[in-house]
């Protein structure tokens, strides 16, 4: 090439430099441009992220339950529905939301669930009943909302409880329907006074009229009483009259007590004595011929409670609400239907309560408090200052009603209490929550599970103390009792008396509470 060609070309080759120059700044702009939209994009996800973090908080902070519901599984569940189901996160956290619906109403929720996702018509507020891991009905308002989450579709839940509503309502509903039951029966007992020769022919009717219709709690005739001897003058009269054996029936009725020492009340006891005699054949008359009673004392919070617990089938749902009413009754037209009414009447009048409490197959429990008119005993005054409230509690056994007693004695004095059957669900337990106290009941468990379950129990939580009930020289000499010596043990069948102290030390020996 001559350097003619060069000059001829120079021009040009400046002007592609210049083009290439300037598309170069161009460049630089775009590439200022795009780093300060990248800078905010940046600022943006990171406020995104901490508003949602915020909403989530929110969400877990609500006194109210929430659920998020995605492709039938629960993805989030906050605190306030975590403690109403008393489950930790990891045992909801993926998991179908159906299984924590009570039998009776999980068909048409799964019917409207149904409807809801392929698009229908459905109302987006209901009321339904959610179980607990203890068993306890959770009665609640759901609010449902569909939204979306990570670009698929979810549905928020809202629970609202209506149990505190729905016992208002029925305290209201049984407190007018208790007026207008006393006012007949004052009537009645009016009228059988005015009424010549009515009290020789139907005294005990006479009676209980009077007591139905007794709505104050006067101190006329009361004395200084033990509930405890007039429980055991009810057991030997019930023994003898009706734990029979009936024909087609292998085992007949087993009634058991575990009757502590209690203060002296004050009442009318033999008015007591007919109304827990009343209580105590409605167990038996429960059981069809064969099954468990339990009747049980203690002493909390200057109250009186008495326990009778049945194994049988339980009361139906459907006639709850009906079980005080006088005259009614599910065993025939012989029966007046007055056994319920009656000693309820009779409880309220020298001062006392009674409740009922009952599930499907899983029999029914009577509470019974009455006052105590003196002052805490010093013992007592002194277990208080253990710190028992929200202390973690696990109770393995494999007999109902024992495993219930103990669920309630601890929960009412603030512990929260979980309940299994096997050493194997007792481990996995064990394994994720650190228990204040294990309570288990050794004779219900197989030797070698039981010595594979403490020695893993000891290793992964060795400073919580364990109970271990049965018989002390059979525990004494187990496999186990050689690999460790720090155990509890509380013998079988249970003195109150014993429980208490037992428990009291061993919730001692924890420590502070934490």
């Amino acid at each position: 090439m001559n350097n003619g060609t060069l000059i001829r070309e120079r021009p040009v080759v400046e002007k592609r430099i210049e083009g290439l120059k300037r598309r170069l700044d161009k460049l630089r702009v775009e590439k200022r441009t795009l780093r300060e939209k990248i800078t905010d994009l940046r600022k943006q996800h990171q406020q995104t992220v901490k508003s949602l973090k915020e909403g989530w908080r929110l969400l877990e902070a609500l006194p109210g339950g929430v659920v998020l519901i995605q492709d039938g599984k629960i993805g989030f569940i906050n605190e306030a529905a975590r403690q109403a189901l008393g489950c930790d996160e990891d045992d909801i956290k993926g998991r179908d939301f159906v299984e924590f619906i009570h039998p009776e109403f999980r068909t048409k929720l799964r019917e409207r669930h149904k409807k809801r996702v392929s698009g229908k018509p459905v109302p987006d507020r209901y009321e339904t009943c959610l179980t607990s891991r203890n068993g306890d009905l959770l009665w609640c308002e759901v609010r449902v909302k569909k939204i979306l989450v990570g670009g698929r579709r979810a549905f928020l839940l809202n629970l609202i409880g209506l149990n505190e509503k729905r016992e208002a309502e029925k305290r209201h509903v049984d407190a007018e329907k208790q007026e207008v039951i006393a006012r007949i029966s004052r009537g009645l007992h009016h009228a059988l006074k005015e009424w010549p020769g009515s009290l020789e022919h139907s005294p005990p009717l006479f009676r209980e009229l009077e007591w139905l219709g007794e709505s104050s709690r006067e101190q006329e005739g009361t004395i200084a009483f033990d509930l405890r001897k007039v429980a055991q003058d009810v057991i030997s009269i019930a023994r003898n009259q009706w734990c029979k054996t009936l024909p087609g029936k292998e085992g007949g009725i087993r009634l058991k007590s575990y009757l502590r020492a209690l203060p002296t009340l004050v009442g009318r006891p033999e008015e007591i004595r007919y109304a827990l005699g009343a209580l105590v054949k409605n167990a038996v008359e429960a059981l069809d011929g064969e099954g468990n009673i339990y009747l049980t004392t203690e002493e909390s919070e200057g109250f009186a409670y008495l326990y009778i617990q049945d194994s049988g089938s339980g009361i139906p749902a459907e006639i709850q609400d009906k079980i005080y009413d006088p005259f009614f009754t599910t065993k025939g037209k012989e029966r007046r239907g007055l056994g319920l009414s009656l000693a309820r009447a009779i409880i309220r009048r020298n001062g006392g309560e009674m409740e009922l409490r009952s599930s499907n197959g899983g029999g029914t429990i009577c509470t019974v408090r009455m006052p105590i008119p003196s002052e805490p005993s010093a013992r007592k005054r002194t277990a208080r200052r253990i710190r028992l409230k929200d202390t973690f509690v696990l109770v393995v056994s494999g007999q109902d009603i024992l495993r219930d007693l103990l669920c309630r004695w601890f929960s009412s004095r603030g512990c929260r209490v979980d309940a299994t059957v096997t050493c194997g669900e007792a481990f996995q337990l064990v394994a994720r929550k650190a228990y204040g106290l294990l309570v288990i009941d050794a004779e219900e468990m197989e030797a070698d599970n039981l010595a594979a379950f403490l020695t893993k129990a000891h290793r992964t939580r060795p400073k919580t103390p364990i109970v271990l009930m049965g018989n002390p020289a059979n525990l004494r000499s187990a496999k186990f009792a050689k690999q460790h010596d720090d155990y509890f043990l509380l013998e079988k069948p249970l003195n109150m008396d014993r429980v208490y102290s037992v428990f009291m030390e061993a919730l001692h020996t924890r420590g502070p509470a934490s």
